[in-house]
């Protein structure tokens, strides 16, 4: 006559399946949160890399608007850093700046009366092209959120809003404003 009990060395070999199987699908959700988690942060770095690109461009077309003083433009400082500045009553190339400045702080997004636009610690800087006179470089820096490479630009390097070099990110674009001459007085550099 056979037994319906099972052999005592069987026991709790079920448990210890159910018990492996557990333990793989904990760690196959560690591994789903860290890929969401990585997926986060890539999605915000590109959002800031395209409001930067969006506040670059916006410049460009302020300075091709007004090009007969685009040398106005040109900034010894980086903007963008402190409190929302009030832009009435400045002229054609200081609103732009101050208006571009307050941009790059997050004035044009709103929450709770709050700036939540932009990129964080986001700074700006406008320079003239070595060797040019017609040859603007806009930059954008921002803190980025996984250490990468350094920039090779020098906008923001050395920033207190930056802590480490590897954070630091950045977008630039050259700006060559044409300017309508006389053939009889042409420049002798080069032009756009």
């Amino acid at each position: 006559m056979k037994s319906n009990t099972l052999p005592t060395l069987q026991r709790g070999a079920l448990l210890i399946e159910v018990l492996v199987a557990i333990l793989i699908c904990a760690f196959a959700l560690l591994g789903f949160v860290a890929m969401q988690s990585r997926a986060t942060l890539t999605e915000f770095e590109s959002y800031q890399r395209s409001q930067a690109l969006f506040l670059l461009d916006d410049m460009a077309n302020r300075i091709n608007i007004n090009r007969a003083n685009a040398g106005a433009y040109v900034s010894g400082t980086l903007m963008g850093g402190g409190a929302l500045v009030d832009c009435d009553g400045k002229t054609r190339a200081d609103i732009d700046l101050c208006e571009w400045g307050n941009l790059i702080r997050g004035s044009a997004e709103i929450r709770g009366g709050s700036s939540i636009g932009s990129m964080i610690s986001a700074r700006g800087c406008i320079a003239r092209s070595a060797g040019s006179t017609d040859r603007y470089v806009l930059s954008l820096v921002w803190q980025g959120m996984v250490p990468t490479g350094a920039p090779a630009g020098t906008c923001g390097k050395g920033d207190v809003a930056f802590p480490a070099e590897t954070l630091r990110r950045m977008v630039s674009s050259t700006v060559c404003v044409g300017l309508l001459h006389d053939a009889a007085s042409a420049p002798s550099l080069a032009r756009c």
